[in-house]
């Protein structure tokens, strides 16, 4: 994540109650506190701005140790309005917790053989092998249906027509995901 232009120029002119306010939304983008905010912050620090410049001194508005969305979306709320270390160092501990960091795995390399070359290629994520299937049942639906109806519009001598209908009919068809529990799809 970068640092905003808007952050930059509030940082430029010093405008505080901006910047509380800019790294007051970083939040939403950033709950578990690993990368938009902490940049953000980071780069108020190396530009001038302290600690003390953005905090504020805490009302003594309770805060509760709730682990849940509502208490985290409550203190954030209160965070806009008193911008409090201890009300962040609350924020942060229960967004730790609400919205734990998730590591992504690595990616399933494939290796390939082309040309006497052996290449990587990324193995297909099940987004893609939804997206085969769903194009595959409506290939399939679309043969079947024009078969079909080709044999129907073949004995109301019109075979062409009932071609076209049976393709777009079993197209459409085909392309409709499966309601049942078998289906790779779900």
């Amino acid at each position: 994540m970068s640092i905003s232009e808007k952050l930059k120029k509030e940082v430029l002119v010093k405008d505080i109650v901006a910047i509380r306010d800019s790294l007051w939304s970083c939040i939403a983008l950033d709950p578990t506190f690993t990368k938009g905010f902490q940049e953000s912050w980071k780069y108020c620090l190396d530009n001038n701005i302290t600690e003390n410049d953005l905090y504020e001194p805490h009302d003594d508005r309770k805060m509760s140790d709730e682990v849940s969305n509502k208490n985290f979306s409550k203190l954030c709320g209160e965070l806009s309005s008193n911008f409090s270390k201890e009300r962040l160092d609350k924020i942060k501990e229960i967004g730790r917790i609400l919205y734990p960091v998730v590591e992504k795995k690595p990616e399933k390399q494939i290796t390939t053989k082309q040309n006497n070359i052996y290449k990587k290629a990324k193995a297909p994520s099940s987004r893609d092998n939804r997206e085969n299937s769903r194009l595959r049942r409506t290939i399939t639906g679309a043969l079947v249906g024009a078969g079909g109806c080709g044999l129907v519009g073949g004995v109301l001598k019109e075979p062409l027509l009932g071609v076209i209908a049976g393709t777009v009919l079993g197209g459409a068809i085909g392309a409709i995901k499966p309601k049942n529990n078998y289906s790779s799809d779900n």
